[in-house]
């Protein structure tokens, strides 16, 4: 059983284990570890855990999930000049087969060309600054989904007052208050 860490209201170690490890347990870890006969459970788990009911474990499990970036795009943003370059690079090949194959669409298709030319040129700045601002939105999701998971990773559980701490702290935060604990400085 665990006897280092001490649970704040209660002040008992015996129902205490770290938020981190409940949550794995929940996810799956408990039915490996029940699965694999040749492999005795490790010391270090607390046992009430391990004999807890699946759903219930489950539950808890999803109480104390860690912090989430997010629904994050399939692909990242591109810089605007990265596409126009590229489309750039690769028009000469069309232009030419557009020469070789129908002279007579080549002039309007120019035109069009310059016409994007254009529009590009005079949206830029502002198709630059939104690319810029979504890299910082996603940059600022990424380091508070960092910090978040760092704190994450210092809580522990207590079953008996189902809360969570930290570590020789004094205050224990109720399960469903846990994003409080996560997102402060």
């Amino acid at each position: 059983m665990k006897g280092s860490v001490i649970c704040p209201i209660c002040g008992e170690s015996d129902q205490v284990e770290k938020v981190s490890t409940v949550y794995l347990l929940g996810i799956g870890l408990k039915r490996r570890i029940s699965e694999d006969k040749a492999q005795a459970a490790p010391a270090s788990i607390n046992p009430l855990y391990l004999g807890m009911p699946a759903e219930e474990l489950r539950e808890l499990s999803r109480k104390l999930a860690p912090p989430s970036a997010g629904k994050l795009g399939f692909t990242r943003p591109v810089h605007p000049d990265v596409f126009v370059l590229t489309f750039s690079l690769i028009l000469p090949f069309f232009l030419f087969g557009i020469y070789t194959s129908q002279r007579n669409v080549l002039l309007p298709m120019l035109v069009f060309l310059a016409v994007f030319a254009a529009w590009y040129v005079w949206k830029r700045k502002s198709m630059i600054a939104r690319y810029e601002r979504q890299q910082n939105e996603r940059q600022d999701a990424e380091k508070r989904t960092k910090h978040g998971v760092e704190n994450w990773l210092k809580l522990y559980y207590c079953l008996k007052d189902d809360g969570v701490f930290e570590k020789g702290s004094q205050e224990v935060t109720p399960t469903i208050n846990i994003a409080h604990l996560l997102n402060r400085s």
